[in-house]
């Protein structure tokens, strides 16, 4: 499948082979074996494929869940990658900020803020404006690199940095072989796209269900989040509580064991909400409109990305999950 020419409009698109050589006035939400980018868009790209090839301009941010990403192209704001093997070029700039999560990156581009991320190999051949805070199992600094700010990074053995490759600190954290995240790998990210298929299917099924209950939900994760994110904690912590009870008691087992399959539905229902909340939220920042399972699509595709960035990712997860199973108790007691 090739698309050329402009299209004055978001693009959704999804195939075994997809080339993109034309402009793109909006964004970009493509999905398939194999995706190709060589044309410019205005505004944000998210791509969930096996082969990721960007050599065009993308205005905004890019998202990619990729086996493997081979970037040699130009973002002008964040560039966040979830790959089992990843290469920014040379040749390719990033205007805001590098997150990935990754087996393999080469980072020989330059990235015009900060980069953060893990993997079970990482070299750094490019430039850095900002800061680096990395995660590997095995780091190189190659001598053409170059960071402005301060360097961390942990890893099994302290790594060898140029003389004058990094002009703040250097904070080296040394890990047991292991700690180090040893990269995602091709399984793993198979994982995660069958994680975004479940997600996604669970919430146009809820949706198709009950469009009004679902959109209420979603609209209510603005309101009071705190108070709604400390409910949800406590209802969370007292379930499992009651349930561990139950579980070392003979009559209580069965219920026991109902009751953590009800947690586990939970989590995936709470974070669908939180999904379609992104989802809403981006779809009216831009002014477009959209339809529900547009909303759910986009959002619980960046919400997962989100949860796998490095050091905040474990945050996202929790308030995704525990702000909106409190704002479902407030909704369901006010209608007793």
């Amino acid at each position: 499948m090739i698309i050329d020419g402009v299209i004055e409009d978001d693009l959704y698109v999804a195939g075994n082979n997809i080339i993109i050589t034309g402009t793109v006035m909006g964004d970009v939400i493509a999905a398939g074996g194999r995706v190709e980018f060589r044309g410019n868009i205005t505004q944000d790209l998210t791509v969930m494929a096996g082969d990721i090839i960007i050599t065009g301009s993308v205005g905004d941010d890019i998202r990619v869940a990729a086996g493997t990403l081979d970037m040699q192209g130009e973002v002008r704001d964040d560039l966040i990658i979830a790959s089992g093997d990843a290469l920014v070029a040379s040749r390719s700039t990033i205007g805001g900020e590098l997150s990935f999560r990754s087996g393999h990156m080469q980072m020989l581009g330059s990235v015009a803020g900060d980069a953060m991320g893990s993997g079970g190999e990482i070299t750094v051949g490019g430039q850095i404006d900002g800061h680096a805070d990395l995660e590997a199992g095995e780091l190189t600094i190659l001598p053409a690199a170059g960071i402005g700010g301060n360097l961390r990074y942990m890893s099994p053995e302290r790594a060898t940095i140029p003389e004058g490759t990094v002009g703040g600190d250097v904070e080296f954290i040394q890990g047991v072989e292991g700690d180090a995240d040893e990269g995602i790998g091709v399984f793993s990210v198979i994982w995660w796209l069958f994680q975004y298929v479940v997600l996604t299917i669970i919430g146009l099924v809820v949706i198709a269900i009950w469009p009004k209950k679902m959109n209420a939900l979603a609209e209510r994760t603005r309101t009071s989040p705190v108070k709604a994110f400390l409910t949800g904690l406590g209802l969370m912590l007292g379930a499992w509580i009651l349930a561990a009870l139950l579980l070392i008691t003979l009559v209580g087992i069965p219920i026991g064991v109902l009751i953590i399959l009800l947690i586990l539905a939970v989590l995936y229902f709470a974070r669908v909400i939180t999904g379609l909340w992104i989802g809403k939220y981006i779809f009216a920042k831009i002014g477009h409109e959209s339809k529900h399972w547009h909303e759910l699509v986009l959002g619980v595709l960046i919400l997962l990305l989100l949860s796998d960035l490095p050091l905040v990712g474990w945050l996202v997860y929790l308030v995704a999950t525990f702000i909106p199973l409190g704002n479902y108790y407030y909704g369901t007691k006010n209608t007793l």
